[in-house]
């Protein structure tokens, strides 16, 4: 190239039917990078093909688009021989361009004797990148406390909780900083709620009715807290305030007030799934086991529905 057409050259490069421009070659047709920079738009008349050409060189690069969209454009990546070197680490070989412009873009590298695609960037298809992995990311804007899940499990009463039938009771606790907050889901289907005002829900007559017990280790020193109701109880008694009390062995149908205990909310009314959550009134204290408790007349009757959520906040 003579030094005085290089602009003229660059810029042809460029037009509508240019050697920038590969030729799309069809349905099933392989396309071949002869150039540095070309671009091959395809045109689809429905679900059709391509193959993409293995380099014939290092340091290429190439793009494919999707111009024209009526099927899906399935392109297989070729490498110049047998061996098995696709688009990636991986040797991942097809690539599904499934709307107008989507697009990827080709370096080609050398490995051992071959030469092979590599993906550098992409809109649209199914690409598989690599994992990206970098060894120090600096921000100088951006602060972000330790988040930290508590994989030790907190622990409910298994004879009064956990062997209710299609019962379920969760928790997660979650460290942000120096706050930890701790989250109870229950599912009381399968628990029976008591004959009378103030007893404790569980497992029909079985003793061991706790959701979890409160330490300073997992949950922090308790400094806030509320329930909410995600879906409404049926069934059983659908007033449940909740305690906390010093013994893991209260029984169902008994009396809470029977315990070392505390009322930490009293509901006040039947729970639905659309009332707002409500806060507690006083606060759980290390060591303490929580218990769910019948109110307002008591149902006693087995739980049909009916999840509760219990949060608290400690540090």
């Amino acid at each position: 190239m003579s030094a005085h057409r290089v602009l003229h050259d660059f810029l042809r490069a460029f037009e509508t039917n240019g050697p920038g421009k590969i030729k799309d070659p069809g349905d099933a047709g392989t396309i071949t990078v002869t150039k540095w920079g070309q671009v091959c738009e395809v045109t689809t008349a429905g679900v059709e093909t391509r193959i993409l050409a293995a380099p014939t060189r290092p340091g290429v690069l190439c793009a494919v688009v999707l111009d024209v969209y009526v099927g899906a454009m399935t392109l297989s990546v070729r490498p110049a021989s047998g061996t098995a070197y696709g688009y990636n680490a991986d040797n991942a070989t097809t690539i599904v361009f499934g709307s107008a412009g989507d697009f990827v873009i080709f370096y080609s590298i050398e490995i051992g004797t071959e030469y092979v695609w590599r993906v550098v960037a992409q809109e649209g298809t199914n690409v598989a990148l690599e994992d990206f992995a970098a060894d120090q990311i600096t921000c100088t804007d951006l602060t972000l406390n330790s988040l930290t899940v508590d994989t030790a499990d907190m622990t409910e009463g298994a004879a009064g909780i956990t062997a209710g039938t299609g019962t379920i009771c969760e928790h997660r606790i979650t460290q942000f900083g120096t706050i930890i907050k701790t989250e109870i889901l229950i599912d009381l289907t399968g628990l029976n709620s008591g004959g009378s005002d103030g007893d404790i829900i569980g497992k029909n007559a079985a003793a061991d009715c706790h959701i979890g017990q409160i330490t300073a280790a997992k949950n922090g020193t308790i400094f806030a807290g509320r329930m909410s109701c995600l879906e409404t109880p049926a069934g059983g008694e659908p007033d449940i305030d909740l305690y906390c009390a010093t013994e893991s062995t209260g029984t169902e149908d008994t009396a809470i007030s029977g315990l070392v205990e505390t009322a930490l909310l009293d509901a006040g009314a039947d729970w639905t799934a659309a009332m707002a959550p409500k806060g507690l009134t006083a606060n759980p204290a290390a060591n303490k086991y929580l218990y769910l408790v019948a109110s307002g007349g008591a149902t006693d009757a087995t739980y049909t529905a009916g999840i509760m959520m219990i949060e608290l906040w400690g540090k």
